[in-house]
This record gives structure tokens, sequence and C-alpha cells, in this order.
């Protein structure tokens, strides 16, 4: 009996001793690095994977960005321009860090291979420091593009904003009543044929076509002004010109005739903003961006109301009207005057 416990004992002990043998070479055997690189390889995959996500995102914003139809900003355009340009080094400066990536991967799996511990943690070690210093360099383009693309967001936003506004304007303009100044038609310089270089221009006009068709019983009056340069007779007579091209184009979207029961030329006597005279020190001490600021809201129509709609009224974005012939837009013929050119 003893001699069986004792034959079970030894039976025992060595299976353990087996065991134990068997472990400690497992431990032996097994390489730190490998643990190492496990961690490390896991780290550079979700760094990599949350640059391409900030990447798409920038560029799905970046893509939406665009001038809005009928108004324009040189401030907006250069800077989608711009943003759309950086773009690519960007997908450039990801595509490193994913080929440091590639790299590390094969040198360490060479090194795990080769069973030399301490070479494969010298390359895991040094396969952490590129890795960091690739990931980044996308960083700071990224975060300079997050900024741009949050200001162009805003010039955007405010552009839309002033088209809502003036809807808004001419929604109530059709059912309340009154008159509203329109400074964004443009006219080519001493005349009375309508500019349409500037997108404004034409979208105000097309605004101005919605808003006539606001309701049946809709009449206005169309009232021309211009700023102060030039002689006032004639600054009268060009305003009524104008008015009356306003008018002419109006028809030529198909606004019936009788709903401009009447057109008016004020010329420079009722200016909207405060303007320097023609050739005095203040003109000449004004900066000549800031004075054709001024002159360029001086120069413009009003509409005003003399029947409104009896109901409330939608006066939406315009649908895209046909475009108008230049015979359509051009004023008869006026001789020259003197010198200085009216606006």
């Amino acid at each position: 009996m003893r001699a069986a416990l004792s034959s079970r004992l030894v039976c025992f002990l060595l299976v353990g001793a087996v065991l134990a043998a068997c472990d400690h070479k497992e431990r032996v055997d097994q390489n730190p690095a490998a643990e190492a690189w496990t961690e490390l390889s896991t780290s550079m995959a979700a760094r990599v994977v949350a640059l391409r996500e900030r990447q798409a995102a920038l560029s799905a914003r970046i893509g939406r960005l665009a001038v809005p139809g009928g108004t324009e900003d040189v401030t907006l355009a250069a800077a989608i321009t711009n943003l759309q340009a950086t773009l690519a080094p960007l997908d450039d400066a990801i595509a490193k860090v994913e080929a440091t990536v590639a790299q590390a991967t094969v040198d360490v799996n060479a090194q795990l291979a080769q069973k030399d511990k301490r070479a494969a943690e010298r390359t895991v070690s040094a396969a952490r420091v590129d890795f960091d210093a690739a990931a980044v360099g996308p960083e700071p383009t990224m975060n300079a593009l997050e900024a741009q693309t949050n200001a162009a967001e805003q010039i955007m936003q405010r552009l839309v904003a002033s088209i809502e506004a003036e809807i808004a304007q001419l929604r109530r303009l059709a059912t309340v009543g009154g008159n509203l100044d329109f400074s964004a038609i443009d006219f080519r310089v001493g005349s009375a044929d309508l500019d349409f270089s500037r997108p404004a221009s034409k979208a105000t006009l097309d605004r101005l076509v919605q808003f006539a068709a606001a309701c049946p019983q809709l009449r206005f009056g169309i009232t021309g002004h211009t700023s102060k340069e030039g002689v006032p007779a004639r600054n009268k007579e060009l305003s009524l010109q104008r008015a009356d091209a306003v008018k002419t184009y109006l028809v030529a979207q198909l606004v019936e005739t009788a709903k401009v029961v009447r057109t008016a030329g004020e010329g420079s006597t009722q200016t909207l903003v405060d303007e320097p005279e023609p050739g005095t020190p203040a003109e000449a001490a004004m900066d000549p961006a800031t004075l054709e600021n001024l002159r360029r809201r001086n120069r413009r129509v009003t509409i005003d109301v003399v029947t409104s709609c009896a109901t409330p009224v939608a006066v939406d974005a315009p649908v895209a009207p046909t475009a108008p012939t230049a015979e359509q837009v051009r004023a008869p013929a006026v001789r020259p005057t003197t010198p200085p050119v009216p606006r």
C-alpha cells in the first residue's frame, strides 16, 4: 500500500516538475517586445483612424462651402480656394503616417521572428518614436484648417442671412406696404444700362420679380436715385431712366405692366447716407473705398407700394428667370454730358 502511494507521489512530483519546467521554458521563450508591439500597433491604428476621420469631417465641411448664389464676397471666395488647395497636402501628410506604421510593422515582425529580444525591444522603441513624430505632422495643418473653415462658414452664414432678411423685407413690403431701398442693383457708369457683372444685382432684380408676383392686386412705384457726382439736372434725368430700366426688366420677366403704376427720378436730392460734396476737402480727405461705398448706397432704386396684398404672401428665393436680352435692359440712348460723369 505504501509502495503504491509512494509510486503515485513520485509520479505526481515528476508531472509537477515537467509542468514547472515547461512553464519556465515558456517564460524564458516569451518576448516582452511582442506584448509592447501589440499595444503600440493598436494605439497607432486608433490614431490613424482618428486622423482620417478628422480629415474626412474637414473635407466634408469644406466641400459644403460656397458663395451663396446672388451674393459676392472676395474673402469667402479666396478662403474656399485656399482651403481646397490645402486638402491634398493634408492627405499626403496622413499617408506618411500610414507609411510609417507599415514600415514599423515590417521591421518589428522581422525582429520578433529572429528571437532577439533586445533587438526587438529596440525596434519597437524606434517605431514608437518614428510614429509619434510622423503623427504630429498633420495636426498643425488640421488645426489651421478648422479655424479657417469656421471663419468661412461664418461668412457664408452671414451672406445667407442677408438674403433671408431681404426676402423677409419684401414679404412685409407686399403685405404691409411702405417703401424699401435697393442699392445692390447696378448700372453701367453714367448710363441706365443694367450691369450684371456683380451677382447681387441680378439676384435682387429677380427677387423683385417674385415680389411683383406676390398677389394680383399688388401695385407699386419705382423711384431712381444717384450719388452726388455729376450735374444735378443730368442726375435727375438719369435716375428716372434707371427706374424705367428696372420696370423694363420686370416686364421682360412677365410682370404685368399695370403693376408698376409709376416711375420717378430724384437724382441726388434724397441721399440714403451722408456723402461729401464733390470737389470739397471732405471728399479729398476720405478713403476712396469708403467714399465709393457711400456713393454706391446712394445709387439705388426705391420700391413704393401703392396697393398691398390683402393676405400674407410668400416671397421665396426666385426661380431662375429667363435672361433678358440687351434690348430689354438697355435704356434709350442719351447724349453724353460734360464731366464729371454722373453715377
